[in-house]
């Protein structure tokens, strides 16, 4: 892609719109940045502006965005909020994500993790066989680093493990995956998709210029998946009718698939031409059935790139998983801490706790944030049936509140301080604390690592004053 002494716009000007001005620094193209915060919020410009960035801070000029020939998109700036973005497709302006800018540059391959949850541990556990097996792999996309930061780093027998959410597909057009993971879906997002048929077809996008030569991975266990997946958009149709060709694989935990990985007992299988065992589930070092989806997805990859099942079973065994997911953080006076800040949706609290091996309502719970459309009456028959108190937190208590309506207990609290007493009090003795709020942070955290966090720093604090005698009121 030549780009040289090409005009281009930088919708939003966060982590992913910083990372594409230095891309586009080195390619000497004429850039402008358009962030509809104030300029105050952002340090350390002015370096930039003596490159010759320019910066349009506030609500969007679409006229002077007009004037580029490439807009690029930040994944925060959502194309339903602003249709003026579409529009200017239609007077030959060219509107990209980075993913897509970034994909042009590529030279290796490319592997794809995404869906509506498990995307950052199955990611992230490519990633790790990968580089356990002794191959070069990046770990890129959603996760935290900027596809475009590393692109021109890889290598051609180097690998892309790029995380991707559905903000960074809405305008991916050539985008083309050597290897796409779809780990689920379910509701989430209905705060920026205008319905649940709109997520879904942006979710799709992944996959529209797939071909024979690449493959697709699906869970056999997720009924959406299995309900959206013929209608998937193709450049070769017979892709989706049965791939002769082999090039569609399947995980699944509970049924054995006639092409993929599947549990049967204590064992992994493969199943292809031939069927191998290549790993014992119970030597799996991660928490949760959703847990074991995840490997299952991941261990494909390298068993179609070839991998040794020795160096996988090595991969496996050394994976800790991620911080804020199903995250173990201590046990005192009989009760468990679980920290699960990364359940932003309902069905993540469903399988967060369906995940923990308890006893009828040992689990208390506390939930509650940003509201991101999700009905949370969808938890209603495995609340009743093992959790003990909801502890409710932030601007989605309410509507939580009304759509339990009787299914379980509830408590509201008005910090994590407070939520953390109160669950403890509730869970003893023998009981489990689980943060797994099923809405976004932004309300009172700055991130769900944030609140992750604090609810570890609280949990410990807890832990300091019961172990030093400290008497609660």
């Amino acid at each position: 892609m030549k780009l040289e002494n090409k005009k281009v716009a930088i919708i939003g000007f966060g982590l992913t719109g910083r990372a594409v001005v230095d891309f586009l620094l080195k390619k000497k193209v004429n850039i402008a940045v358009f962030d509809e915060k104030s300029s105050r919020v952002f340090e350390n410009i002015r370096g930039l502006k003596e490159k010759g960035v320019r910066f349009y801070f506030g609500p969007f000029n679409f006229e002077k965005i007009a004037e580029a020939e490439l807009i690029v998109m930040s994944p925060g700036v959502s194309s339903f909020r602003f249709p003026e973005f579409k529009k200017l497709e239609q007077f030959n302006r060219e509107v990209v994500s980075e993913i897509e800018l970034a994909f042009r540059f590529l030279k290796g391959k490319l592997i794809c993790v995404t869906g509506t949850n498990g995307k950052s541990t199955t990611a992230t556990l490519v990633h790790n066989l990968f580089s356990t097996a002794g191959r070069k792999s990046f770990l890129l996309g959603n996760i935290g680093v900027p596809f475009v930061s590393q692109v021109e780093n890889i290598r051609r027998d180097e690998y892309a493990v790029v995380e991707v959410s559905c903000f960074q597909l809405e305008h991916a057009k050539s985008f083309k995956p050597d290897y796409v993971i779809l780990t689920n879906i379910s509701a989430d997002h209905l705060d920026r998709y205008p319905s649940m048929k709109s997520y879904v077809e942006t979710r799709k996008n992944i996959f529209k210029n797939i071909t024979s030569e690449d493959k697709i991975i699906l869970n056999f266990d997720d009924p959406l998946t299995r309900r959206y997946f013929p209608a998937l958009p193709c450049k070769r149709p017979e892709v989706l009718r049965g791939l002769p060709d082999g090039q569609l694989y399947w995980f699944s935990r509970s049924s054995e698939v006639h092409r993929g990985v599947f549990v049967r007992g204590n064992n992994f299988m493969f199943r292809d031409k031939e069927e191998i065992i290549f790993f014992k589930s119970s030597e799996l070092p991660l928490i949760g059935l959703h847990m074991v989806e995840n490997a299952l997805a991941a261990c494909l990859v390298p068993i179609l790139e070839g991998i040794e099942i020795g160096l996988i079973q090595k991969g496996l065994k050394s994976f800790q998983g991620l911080k804020h997911r199903i995250e173990f953080v201590t046990h005192f006076a009989g009760v468990d801490f679980i920290n699960d800040s990364k359940a932003t949706n309902v069905d993540a609290v469903l399988k967060a706790v369906m995940s923990l091996n308890s006893t009828s309502q040992r689990i208390v719970i506390i939930m509650g944030g940003k509201d991101k459309g999700g009905d949370f009456s969808l938890l209603k028959p495995v609340l009743t049936d093992k959790v003990k108190l909801v502890v409710l937190i932030g601007e989605a208590a309410s509507k939580i509140c009304t759509q339990l309506n009787g299914a379980v207990r509830i408590k509201k609290a008005r910090s994590m301080q407070e939520a953390v007493r109160i669950s403890f009090e509730e869970a003893k003795p023998q009981g489990i604390v689980l943060l797994s709020p099923g809405c976004a942070s932004f309300d009172m955290f700055n991130s769900f690592e944030h609140r992750g966090e604090l609810f570890k720093e609280e949990v410990l604090r807890l832990k300091k004053d019961m172990t030093e005698g400290e008497v609660w009121t």
